[in-house]
């Protein structure tokens, strides 16, 4: 069955397709027997009001501060709606891209984000003070990590309860089991599912929410399955890789449907530009306010014929009339003439203003590829637009015209190595790698969170992203100094060591050393390469003992002339350290004897040629901290 129903491109087969899809629904409903109580109940009322949602990764450095070590909950939430308009839900993503890279599942993901589920909570309860619902993410292709001593329903429930999390988000999934669905009506009630795939009809009286992700409209724009099916199913419209939002908006428009806004894809940034981001402030605006009409007015798809090229959906309730309106076109369409009634008062929601109805209905403007809003209310009516809601309105479309429909850009800033002081000969442990201009290729998997850069692709008309999986190169001039290597990683013998000479403590000990007992190595593990360490933690050492952390290409280099070696092997880190301003990555080299199978969502692992580099993202300490990183010195030579 397909998820958004094609309407025919001839208007006159219109009427009889429209009759199509109330026997359609109808017919349906009867079979399926479906019931829509669950959807009245109260404590499900603000799904009708949930339309706007973000997708915020929670490595992204507009939530979490790791400097001051806090949520920053209140800034996010500020700086969101003076760009999109108010925001009404949140998925807090958690786990993936990093999942995998060792034995953590993706509940712990959760539970080692910082101050632990207590801080989380504390993150989810400040979300609710600024009436914003919060969603939670359940991977279910998650089964080669460290499993749970009970079943992944009941564990979610318990996080969800810990949480007071108001929903799951259901990754790859079209539907939930039964069990879970049973076991957080005993947590709490209210919390929905939203599912990324298109909900099964049978699925929908207890999926409350899903996602518009794959569909194939057309000129003539088509009807989301189940947005038609059931009014009250929330569904939201999104295309994460395309630079021009307008198509999905006009989507969402047609149908009634929510919006998600996604820019920080897994580390990947495919940024809005400023005209789609008032875009759906001046649409938003209209679904907020008239919510109502939209779930419970009788709703007729494609009603009227106002232009070639322009479409309009009409949506009647308690003596008003919404129309919502779309311009196909590359061009501005200022001819757009609507019949309405000329008994009510009618305004433009869009622009912001009042319409003069002439005999022959309306006329109103139309920018290319944009919307419009038409409402017709009796006079005295006490859903009459007030004058600060009309205002607001006038003054974004004001500014519309002007704004840049380029998408936002992000530059990635790498931090420095530190300099080290070339010691007379050799270290011992250590080899050495000559100056030389070192032309080298650098191999990955093209995973959503990219490796240097974005992995954005604007034209990108899939909601998958070309190649995605698939192994990728380049090649990369350096020109590299003289310097030596460590062998072998750093061990647990090398870095308690450091310890005991240095006093050495992080600044937050979560996670840190976690294969360690009692502040010391388990015996039989001395020469192990050392563990559980970050960044920070790692450059400590590497300062004491008068080195610093491999560059990339040096530790490639040494690994090509067959000068290391390690048993177990452990991913290293690098000298790699960047950020775009949103998230925090390094560069890991080498692979792990941990090898996470069963699904293409996880990184890479096992043993990996020198050429192989994967992006990790960073976070803060307790999360970063891992047990199949470690790392290796060098030190500069002369």
């Amino acid at each position: 069955m397909e998820n958004l129903i094609p309407a025919p491109g001839d208007p006159s087969a219109w009427p009889s397709w429209r009759a199509e899809l109330h026997a359609w629904r109808d017919a349906a409903q009867a079979d399926l027997c479906h019931d829509t109580e669950r959807f009245r109940q109260p404590a499900f009322a603000w799904v009708n009001d949930c339309i706007v949602t973000h997708k915020i990764l929670l490595w992204d450095e507009l939530i979490y501060d790791r400097e001051a070590h806090a949520y920053r909950v209140d800034a996010y939430v500020d700086g969101f709606e003076a760009r999109f308009g108010k925001l009404d839900g949140v998925i807090l993503w958690h786990a993936y891209p990093n999942l995998g890279f060792d034995q953590r599942n993706h509940f712990d993901f959760y539970r080692r984000m910082p101050g632990g589920l207590k801080g989380l909570r504390a993150a989810v309860d400040r979300f609710h003070a600024r009436g914003i619902r919060v969603l939670l993410d359940f991977n279910p292709w998650d089964k080669a990590t460290r499993r749970e001593d009970q079943p992944d329903h009941l564990v979610l429930a318990e996080l969800v309860g810990e949480l007071d999390a108001d929903g799951l988000y259901l990754d790859t999934m079209a539907e939930a089991a039964a069990e879970l669905r049973a076991a957080l009506d005993v947590v709490k009630p209210g919390v929905v599912f939203e599912s990324q795939a298109f909900t099964p009809l049978e699925r929908i009286a207890d999926h409350h929410m899903s996602w518009a992700e794959v569909y194939r409209d057309a000129e003539v724009p088509g009807v989301l399955r189940n947005a038609w099916y059931e009014r009250w199913h929330r569904l939201h419209v999104v295309h994460r890789w395309i630079a021009d939002h307008r198509a999905e908006l006009q989507l969402a428009w047609m149908n009634g449907a929510g919006m998600v806004v996604w820019e920080n894809i897994f580390g990947s940034w495919n940024g809005w530009c400023d005209r789609d981001a008032v875009w759906l402030r001046l649409m938003s605006a209209v679904q907020h306010r008239y919510a109502r009409v939209f779930c419970d007015g009788a709703w007729t798809p494609l009603a009227g014929n106002p232009a070639d090229g322009v479409y309009a959906s009409c949506w009647e309730l308690d003596g008003l009339c919404l129309w919502t309106l779309v311009n196909r076109r590359d061009a501005w369409r200022p001819d757009v003439t609507l019949q309405v009634s000329s008994g009510c008062d009618t305004f433009d929601l869009i622009s912001g203003t009042r319409c003069t109805v002439e005999d022959d209905g309306t006329t109103l403007v139309i920018p290319p590829h944009g919307l419009a809003a038409i409402l017709e209310v009796p006079p005295g009516h006490a859903d009459t637009p007030d004058a600060a809601f009309l205002s607001k309105q006038e003054a974004l479309w004001s500014v519309l015209e002007s704004c840049s429909g380029q998408a936002q850009e992000r530059q990635v800033a790498m931090r420095a190595p530190a300099a080290t002081h070339p010691p007379s000969e050799v270290p011992e442990g250590m080899l050495a790698v000559a100056a030389q201009r070192y032309r080298r290729e650098v191999v990955y998997r093209r995973r959503e969170c990219g490796l240097y850069e974005s992995e954005r692709a604007p034209a990108c008309e899939s909601h998958t992203l070309p190649g995605l999986h698939e192994m990728a190169s380049m090649e990369v001039d350096e020109e590299l100094t003289a310097f030596a290597i460590d062998c072998r990683s750093v061990s647990n013998r090398d870095y308690l060591a450091f310890l005991q000479a240095s006093g050495y403590a992080p600044r937050h000990t979560d996670a840190f050393l976690e294969h360690w007992r009692d502040g010391q190595p388990i015996p039989g593990t001395e020469d192990a390469p050392v563990i559980w360490i970050d960044l920070e933690d790692a450059r400590a050492y590497a300062e004491w003992a008068g080195r610093r952390l491999p560059r990339e290409a040096e530790w490639q280099k040494a690994v090509e002339l067959d000068l290391l070696g390690d048993a177990p092997r452990v991913w290293n880190l690098t000298e790699s350290e960047a950020s775009d301003g949103r998230t925090r990555f390094c560069i890991l080299k080498g692979g792990s004897a941990f090898e996470p199978e069963g699904t293409i969502w996880y990184p890479d692992g096992g043993d990996l040629p020198p050429q192989f580099s994967s992006r990790y993202l960073l976070l803060w300490p307790g999360l970063d901290r891992c047990g199949t990183i470690g790392f290796r010195t060098v030190v500069d030579l002369i």
